[in-house]
């Protein structure tokens, strides 16, 4: 299980590589991209069933974070952010 501070932690984490990469700090984007790679394309490969489009999607879903950063309003929320980023991605894969 996973303690409160360690959930802060990444939280704080978080908070402070969104503000660097708002910052134009590339580096920090790449780790948001290391960080949740995995969890993105497990989204997409369980909702869409083929690993060729689900690391499309995945890609999709970072260059739509990447672009739109600034919309994020809570980046202690980033995880969810991207999970909805994907949500909506794979649903237009599938039409």
């Amino acid at each position: 299980m996973i303690s409160t501070n360690a959930m802060h932690t990444a939280e704080t984490n978080d908070v402070d590589l969104v503000a660097q990469s708002l910052d134009g700090n590339r580096d920090a984007f790449r780790q948001i991209v290391e960080r949740y790679q995995t969890l993105i394309c497990s989204l997409a490969y369980s909702a869409i069933g083929n690993l060729s489009q689900s690391e499309d999607v995945a890609q999709e879903t970072f260059i739509s974070a990447w672009k739109d950063l600034r919309s994020l309003r809570e980046p202690a929320k980033l995880r969810s952010w991207l999970c909805g980023i994907a949500r909506y991605r794979v649903q237009r894969s599938l039409r």
